[in-house]
């Protein structure tokens, strides 16, 4: 991954959910490691989604996990790592023990990596890296993890209110449900909290609004409108503007460049009639080229990019001087 780009920065500028959110809308694939609080934890992506994390953190242990639910009890964990050894894993370790089931080390894996991930989301301070690669390294194993609930339950939890207000930005805000999010919410199974701060959506609103609108408290709904953010079933509702306003701008251009053909077509037309010329074909080639250098032709000008459809005039543009030289003589000479 060392020839890969990747992106430096300090989580005093931003939050772990916004590093996530911005790889989940772009379907990264990239490794986000994050050094805080005296240790380093490692969060995997693939095409957008988080398949798989590992920690430093000496509490965030597979042996750890299953200690603190209730799947270890004391002696099984000290029997273990009395027998680990650092190249070996200690899940298999633990299937070999008998403490536990090789069908079970699979679902403790994914809690172990939902817990690195919903610590290392409330993170205030630390440095962290983004490395964009095109493959997930060997030895990681991927899981399947549910990315959107892991993250709603990661900002769920957040419990400081200078991470929720840089996520937000600002009070005013204007935020609106994403196109086709109603089908995603119902697959994510959205908490009351959050499935009520879309109900009050019907239209754009500004965080600010929602805020004198919901039952919950301020400081509820700021973090709730923030996690639906950030597993972007809501959107700022100039995004959207925007979009459609490149969508508008398009279809005018390709409007216009259909009513430029027509035109051009009409007038050489009118062109050909009013000045007429011999059949031979060095006449006809002749005539193109008057049609080509007429005032009357619309025409791109030769500094538009080629990749530009919007067609503009040249010329003498649709005020024609020479039309009056036609009626007079038929000569066709712009006065």
């Amino acid at each position: 991954m060392t020839d890969d780009l990747s992106i430096q920065g300090t989580l005093s500028e931003t939050t772990v959910p916004d590093l996530f959110r911005s790889l989940i809308r772009s379907a990264e694939t990239a490794v986000v490691t994050l050094v805080a609080d005296g240790h380093s934890d490692a969060i995997y992506f693939a095409e957008g989604r988080i398949t798989a994390a590992t920690s430093t953190d000496p509490d965030m242990g597979l042996g750890e996990i299953l200690l603190r639910s209730g799947e270890l009890n004391l002696v099984q964990y000290s029997q273990a790592m009395e027998r680990l050894v650092v190249s070996r894993r200690i899940g298999a370790l633990l299937c070999e023990l008998g403490f536990l089931q090789p069908d079970e080390l699979l679902r403790a894996a994914e809690r172990q990596a939902d817990s690195v991930v919903l610590n290392a989301m409330s993170y205030r301070n630390g440095d962290y890296t983004i490395e964009f690669t095109t493959t997930i390294p060997e030895g990681v194993i991927a899981l399947p993890l549910s990315t959107e609930r892991l993250i709603l339950d990661g900002v769920r939890r957040i419990d400081h209110w200078s991470l929720i207000v840089r996520g937000i930005n600002r009070m005013e805000r204007i935020v609106e449900p994403v196109p086709g999010s109603d089908a995603r919410s119902y697959h994510l199974e959205l908490s009351e909290e959050e499935s009520h701060i879309l109900s009050l959506l019907t239209e754009p609103q500004s965080v600010e609004s929602l805020c004198a609108q919901s039952y919950l408290t301020n400081f509820a709904t700021c973090r709730t409108i923030w996690g639906l953010l950030t597993v972007n079933l809501l959107q700022d509702a100039a995004e959207s503007e925007q979009i459609d306003e490149r969508h508008a701008a398009e279809a005018n251009e390709y409007e216009l460049e259909g009513l430029v053909e027509e035109y051009n077509t009409v007038y050489q037309t009118i062109f050909s009639i009013v000045f007429p010329t011999a059949g031979s074909t060095r006449s006809r080639a002749s005539s193109a080229r008057r049609w080509n250098r007429s005032p009357w032709r619309l025409r791109r000008p030769s500094g538009i990019r080629s990749s530009s459809r919007f067609p503009v005039l040249g010329g003498a543009g649709l005020m024609f001087k020479g039309t009056e030289g036609v009626s007079r003589g038929g000569r066709g000479e712009a006065e």
